[in-house]
């Protein structure tokens, strides 16, 4: 059989068994990789093969992105961006141009700030938002997902008053006479999303679109699409896209915890699905943000209590579904494992999402019942940018790459999109290999962000490598990212990128 492309004469990496040894050649066939060598290859030359020359440029697999929110990103696009605000007031300058755009009667978004960034160290109040916003309901997102905040009027739309109570895992912020002052914490967000208008099926695949082109754009050619919520109509979009041939990433797309019996009972299972779009694992919270994690030395929210977990984990390992569970704190990350090991499913996979504070008893109970952690490599910077945020803990207990590899964890790497305003991997696989603490090899990192991935999606005999009958899901440099100082990293960008041995990015 003859190639359908070659490339010819590059520094080529497989990241199979021969970690980051080179070769020069790669041969494409029927959308996977046929072989990989040297000048030999040059033998399956056909009628109708491509002969790309690399002239020295470098070939890697495409990166694997393994949580990050695709449509909850691209929709941010569309509100106002508050992710640049210095202060509160720079936020309500930024709602009230953002809101001249919009037609009477829409609720107003803006996502993006960080309270932590912001001069006076705290979210803004409803009052201020009501400055730039009056009758509009309005309601804006702080940046990691876990915290927004609502004007006058959308407190209002959802019955929100001094009377009203904490909902179960979530926290709604009031003025000292109890009066409540706009801010929503975890699942008390739900109170005022639940009564908003849900974007439509266009606005979804819009903002799949915009997400997709940012993603691209960084190497990255699967994806891990996490939810906040049952969005069913997510699944159905990207089903749409890649039937009608736009949809030009692979996605492994989550299922929130609520669509649970709807996915048991239709015969979904894990892995479900094709090469292109599968429904991926149940997501599910255990606890909250950074500020609000679980640890066994108490404190934090329970998202989903011990119990409640047990029994979700229970009923989707006997359906065959693997659980995805958000859990930063050892608290949170011990009740995962006593609530796949109550279930017996060592086979599944489970994910630990985040798995940020984990010590060493935690990290050997992960290998033990076979569950992955599907990490992001930056949150090592975490305590140095944002001091206070996370809980006080020994040093090699967080984010503990090495350690969790040493364990025998299988470990993926994410950017936790948009928490991570710009996804690029290199950044992280920087972060990784630096840490003097939990520091990582560079053949780990790398394969983290692209083996590391297949492996928690059940995908490994299929992508993460260029070996020969893996799919042809690649990435091209202009120069080996290698040979060149770490410190540039941060700003490598492939030249092009191909899925299945077709350029969906950049050029060739």
């Amino acid at each position: 059989m003859k190639a359908d492309l070659i490339l010819a004469g590059g520094v080529v990496r497989t990241l199979g068994p021969g970690g980051l040894k080179t070769c020069t050649h790669l041969a494409v066939a029927g959308g996977r990789v046929q072989a990989a060598g040297g000048a030999e290859l040059m033998g399956l030359h056909g009628p109708r093969t491509r002969v790309v020359e690399l002239h020295g440029a470098a070939v890697m697999p495409g990166f694997n992105d393994a949580h990050a929110h695709v449509v909850y990103y691209g929709l941010t696009r569309f509100g106002a961006d508050l992710g640049p605000a210095t202060d509160v007031a720079d936020i309500v300058a930024r709602l009230r141009a953002h809101g001249r755009r919009l037609k009477s009667g829409k609720w107003q978004q803006g996502m993006g700030y960080r309270a932590s960034a912001l001069a006076e160290k705290r979210p803004p109040h409803r009052l201020e938002l009501d400055e730039a916003t009056g009758s509009r309901p309005a309601f804006i997102d702080e940046r990691g997902g876990h915290s927004r905040v609502a004007n006058s009027a959308a407190l209002r739309a959802a019955g929100i008053t001094a009377s009203t109570p904490d909902p179960p895992g979530g926290r709604i912020g009031r003025d000292p006479d109890g009066t409540p002052n706009g801010l929503l914490q975890e699942a008390a967000m739900r109170t005022v999303a639940d009564v908003q208008h849900l974007p439509g099926r266009k606005r979804r695949s819009q903002a799949i679109l915009l997400a997709q082109k940012l993603l691209l754009s960084r190497g990255i050619t699967s994806v891990g699409a996490a939810v906040n919520r049952g969005f069913a109509d997510d699944l159905f979009c990207y089903e749409r896209l890649a039937m009608d041939g736009e949809l030009r990433i692979r996605v492994n797309e989550f299922l929130s915890w609520e669509l649970l019996e709807a996915a048991s009972s239709l015969g979904v299972h894990a892995g479900f699905g094709g090469d292109v779009v599968r429904a991926g694992p149940v997501k599910v919270f255990v606890d909250g943000g950074a500020e609000r994690v679980v640890m066994r030395t108490g404190g934090g929210i329970w998202r989903t209590p011990p119990d409640e977990l047990k029994t979700l984990v229970q009923r989707a390992s006997d359906a065959g579904l693997q659980v995805a569970a958000h859990a930063i704190g050892d608290g949170a990350i011990e009740a995962m494992c006593d609530a796949v090991q109550a279930a017996g499913a060592r086979g599944l996979r489970h994910r630990v999402e985040h798995c940020t504070i984990c010590p060493p008893d935690l990290r050997r109970r992960l290998a033990r019942l076979s569950m992955a952690a599907v990490m992001q490599p930056l949150a090592v910077q975490a305590p140095r940018i944002a001091p206070g945020v996370f809980p006080q803990v020994a040093r090699r207990d967080f984010a503990p790459h090495r350690a969790l590899l040493r364990a025998g964890v299988h470990i993926a790497f994410s950017s936790d999109l948009p928490v991570t305003p710009d996804p690029n991997p290199w950044a992280g696989i920087r972060t990784a290999v630096e840490d003097d603490v939990n520091g990582i090899s560079v053949l780990e990192a790398l394969r983290a962000y692209t083996a590391g991935g297949a492996y928690a999606s059940f995908e490994e005999a299929v992508k993460g490598t260029l070996e020969p009958g893996m799919l042809a899901d690649l990435q091209v440099y202009a120069a080996d990212p290698l040979a060149r100082p770490q410190a540039g990293w941060d700003r490598l960008r492939p030249q092009a990128v191909l899925l299945g041995g077709a350029v969906v990015s950049g050029s060739l």
